[in-house]
């Protein structure tokens, strides 16, 4: 038997749905290959505080003299003034439900308090009914053992405030966008918990429907998403005022290959800082002109500190004599590392033209972009045996796999994509 989300159902067991309520049973709540909490259920001796404390906080004494909980467990009054005094018998009832439903599926004291400090409606609400629907929902989608108790630990209010149908139709919806129950797992329990706390109605669906309509392709949408999902969970009025800022600030059209990295650079940095790395640019003699041109082609450059633009006009403009403008139309030579990347292949171009191996003479571009492997293959190895001192120099000067400079491809590793995607979007 399957559920909504096309998984095998899974069957919640808890004490609840015992043969006896008398009889100690082994409780496991996850049977879909994660372990979950395994509990021996006892009777717990009842503590009963002082009168004088119980006056002076009934809240507190309720909790204190509730067998769910231990005596260390009890909060001070000025921490639990919000939680509801359970008068009635089922009221009562209800909230010792509540609390050994909650220890039940593996939450320790201190996070019961936590929960019930922030949702103390939680404790008035039906076990059978409201909280067991939703945490079967949740297994089934392959949440379970710690995980589980890190999202409703992190986002309490998804047991309170997000209904079971609702709550469906997020896990729906998540699974539908990012591609997998596997991604939309992961996006919920290793990225954002409160996913499935945004609306679906104001929230998730309109951002995702926003960002579609200018025209950024699935598969890059999905590759953003499953970096960065809080996107999802903001404001649609700012998302798509950060859009429009790509295309007004950085000049990106939305048809362009860069405008999703020009996206991801304007929430990256502030309106006052991005102002500031515009005037960074043009105090090293860069034109307006030539700093859109570099955003347009490769926008994560306005991400590189002023030495790192330093050190690339040193040695570009400066010793090699290029021009600004050069720079500008390919940019992404000021994203490299001078020690770990360019000086290396610099010194071995050097060497080759001064013995004279080179049948041509290759660009500055082509040589600095082309892969670590290819430009070994066309570059160092040939020439290993005339001159092995060119490859043992050039290993010793760097890693093999280091061509990469960490500061400069903040970008990349956010939305999920190449560096060799973005040359090719670029030049």
């Amino acid at each position: 038997m399957e559920n909504l989300l096309g998984l095998p159902a899974l069957g919640l067991r808890s004490r609840w749905f015992r043969p006896s309520s008398t009889t100690p049973k082994m409780l496991n709540l996850c049977s879909n290959g994660v372990r979950g909490s395994t509990l021996l259920l006892r009777p717990r001796a009842v503590v009963r505080p002082h009168s004088a404390s119980i006056a002076s906080d009934p809240s507190k004494g309720y909790l204190v003299n509730n067998p769910a909980l231990s005596r260390g467990a009890a909060s001070t009054p000025t921490t639990l003034t919000k939680v509801p005094v359970c008068r009635s018998a089922e009221k009562k009832n209800n909230s010792n439900s509540t609390i050994d439903f909650l220890k039940e599926i593996g939450f320790d004291d201190s996070q019961v308090k936590m929960i019930v400090n922030s949702h103390p409606k939680l404790l008035r609400s039906n076990v059978e009914k409201t909280l067991i629907p939703k945490i079967s929902v949740l297994q089934d989608f392959g949440i379970c053992g710690s995980e589980l108790i890190s999202l409703i630990a992190s986002t309490p209010s998804l047991l309170k405030n997000v209904s079971t149908k609702t709550l469906l139709a997020k896990l729906h919806f998540l699974k539908s966008i990012l591609g997998s129950v596997e991604n939309a797992r992961n996006a919920i329990v290793k990225k954002a918990s409160w996913l499935l706390s945004a609306s679906l109605t104001h929230t998730l669906q309109p951002n995702f429907e926003l960002l579609k309509s200018y025209g950024i392709p699935d598969d890059r949408l999905q590759k953003l998403l499953l970096r960065n999902p809080k996107y999802l969970c903001s404001k649609p009025e700012w998302v798509q005022e950060t859009l429009v800022r790509v295309e007004q600030v950085l000049g990106i059209p939305r048809d362009s290959g860069m405008f999703i990295v020009g996206f991801l650079v304007i929430l990256s940095v502030s309106k006052k800082n991005l102002k500031l790395k515009f005037e960074m640019f043009k105090r090293y003699a860069w034109s307006e002109s030539d700093v859109l041109e570099m955003a347009k082609r490769y926008p994560q450059c306005l991400l590189i500190s002023e030495a790192k633009l330093k050190t690339g006009m040193d040695f570009f403009v400066n010793k090699l004599g290029y021009e600004i403008g050069y720079l500008a139309a390919h940019p992404s030579l000021l994203t490299y590392s001078m020690e770990e990347h360019i000086l290396p292949r610099y010194a071995v171009m050097q060497v080759l033209q001064e013995k004279k191996l080179m049948k041509r003479n290759p660009s500055i571009l082509s040589v600095m972009t082309v892969s670590e492997s290819r430009f070994l293959d066309a570059y160092v190895l040939p020439f290993k045996d005339n001159l092995p001192e060119l490859y043992e120099a050039y290993a010793r000067k760097k890693s093999v796999d280091s061509s990469v400079q960490k500061e400069s491809f903040q970008s990349d590793e956010f939305i999920g994509i190449s560096k060799q995607e973005h040359l090719h979007k670029a030049e």
